[in-house]
């Protein structure tokens, strides 16, 4: 019988579970009350309100740039330059390069997966490490 009494004499560990769910009751309630509020409505009115301003206000600049003659002419001139650009041999290098490069990444990252695939399926072994950066190699 001196057990029981041990066990009573011990404080009750909180159940995980129960803990939880009443922590997320809490939740709910502070959200479904903070939702509630007279100061949460008014603020969802204000921002709407203030939505719909802004958009007003971008229809009006937009109706007023596709008016004015300067501002029109400066938007083909940019278009004009971008359009340059495109095709000058600077641009034309950057993109080769940058396929090359992803082309690269590519090819290293799909050797990884098989490498990662292979080890799922045999034992792992430690073997030859292969070097990332072989063109830093090449280069020195």
């Amino acid at each position: 019988m001196s057990q029981p009494e041990d066990l009573n004499n011990q404080p009750q560990q909180p159940d995980l579970g129960s803990e939880l769910r009443e922590f997320g009751h809490q939740i709910e309630q502070a959200v479904r009350t903070a939702l509630e509020s007279e100061r949460t409505q008014q603020l969802q009115k204000d921002i709407m309100n203030g939505v719909k301003e802004i958009g007003s206000q971008v229809q009006s600049a937009l109706k007023a740039i596709q008016e004015d003659d300067r501002l029109r002419e400066l938007a083909e001139r940019g278009q004009q330059a971008l359009n340059q650009a495109q095709h000058s041999q600077a641009a034309q290098d950057f993109q080769e390069v940058l396929a090359r490069g992803i082309t690269q990444l590519n090819e290293q990252l799909s050797a990884f997966v098989t490498r990662l695939q292979s080890s799922t399926q045999t034992p792992p072994t430690t073997g030859e490490t292969t070097r990332l950066d072989v063109e830093d190699e090449d280069k020195l």
